[in-house]
């Protein structure tokens, strides 16, 4: 690889820390007084806040010019951090977590994505829950925390009556992405699944001076950062990623009459059922959990297992066998982990849900608030 010199005026350019945080190993930075030290192979960049930019830009062959060439990179962060929004989430969060200020965590599925507001707990803590997280990436994520901050006091673990049947790794399609995304790239874990679809993400485009990957990286931590580090934001909201298997003219769920309500509950309830025949799932899931208790009660982290609520209607098809199960893995689990079942609280109205079973922001600060009054039940 050629050696390339990349110029800038000496006493004019602000920008050198940026310059060398970003380019690639074989530039080399080159302080010139003025352009008439510029050689022919040589690159030149300036800003365009340079008191002499127009003559400069005329006289100069070679030319880079910083504005114009971060802008084209800022826009292609956005991109790519909209196109992987979970990866660069989850990534910057367990940074976060790992900050020797922070108390607690919650992991688990979509449930505890959109049933907590954190910043209502009474306690310094971040949600590293996503969509579709099973046990095994919930407890790789507790113990990849836990392991590297000792002043974690609580974990939550958000979960459905169904969560036991449920492998990420052994689903198809769209779901499986989800390891390929988000899962793989940080942890480099597959768990159970034999072959990975391709991403369907944006690469990255390859520069000869800049060091993409790494600008990218600092564009999204920034991203991340001005969303106050909350996954959900007035352009993404709870109401805008909801669950929504028919049409519904932008109204939200409350607004729905029951006949539709009930026919959206029932689609939703019928496809989780399906899992009740992944007894192998059940097995192993129970084997994971155990494991992980182990580890927190080993470290005095306490857990708190919680059984997030639904609709009224989505209660009435999901299998009741679900929760049988569910209470009888708790009670075969070799160790202290707290239990709350949201269900069993009379608390919340259709008006705290976004879709048929997940919360929105007024139901997730009732949990928050609840979880604060400590209520808690010992497995059962």
């Amino acid at each position: 690889m050629m050696n390339v010199n990349l110029c800038y005026i000496e006493q004019s350019f602000k920008y050198l820390n940026l310059l060398k945080e970003f380019i690639k190993d074989n530039i080399t930075l080159k302080a010139i007084k003025s352009v008439e030290e510029l050689k022919t192979e040589d690159l030149f960049v300036i800003d365009k806040n340079h008191s002499d930019y127009e003559q400069l830009i005329k006289n100069s062959s070679n030319i880079l010019i910083l504005d114009d060439i971060f802008y084209k990179f800022y826009e292609h962060s956005v991109d790519i951090y909209m196109e992987n929004y979970d990866y660069y989430y989850l990534k910057n969060s367990l940074k976060k977590a790992k900050q020797s200020d922070n108390e607690a965590i919650v992991v688990g599925s979509s449930y505890a994505l959109f049933g907590f507001e954190e910043s209502m707990l009474d306690i310094k803590c971040v949600n590293l829950a996503l969509a579709s997280q099973d046990f095994y990436y919930a407890c790789l994520i507790g113990k990849n925390v836990i392991g590297k901050n000792n002043n974690i006091k609580k974990i939550f673990i958000g979960t459905g009556y169904y969560t036991f049947y449920n492998d990420l790794s052994l689903t198809e399609g769209y779901e499986l992405t989800r390891i390929t995304n988000v899962y793989y790239p940080i942890f480099g874990d597959v768990h159970n699944c034999k072959e990975l679809p391709q991403s369907e993400t944006t690469p990255m485009w390859e520069d000869d001076i800049f060091d993409i990957e790494k600008i990218v990286n600092s564009f999204c931590k920034n991203f991340y950062e001005v969303s106050n580090n909350q996954y959900f934001t007035p352009k993404r909201s709870r109401f805008n990623s909801k669950v929504e298997l028919r049409p519904t003219e932008n109204l939200s769920w409350f607004e729905l009459d029951d006949d539709f309500q009930e026919i959206c509950a029932y689609e939703r309830a019928i496809s989780h059922n399906k899992s009740i025949r992944y007894l192998a799932s059940y097995k192993e899931n129970l084997n994971i959990l155990n494991s992980f208790v182990s580890f927190c009660n080993e470290r005095n982290v306490e857990i708190y297992m919680i059984a997030f609520p639904s609709t009224r209607f989505y209660k009435k098809y999901l299998l009741k066998e679900f929760k049988d199960s569910y209470i009888s893995a708790l009670k075969s689990i070799n160790g202290d982990i707290k239990f709350i079942d949201l269900n069993e609280i009379d608390i919340f109205t259709d008006e705290d849900f976004v879709d048929m079973d997940h919360l929105d922001v007024s139901g997730a600060i009732k949990v928050s608030e609840y979880i604060n009054n400590l209520k808690i039940k010992n497995k059962r």
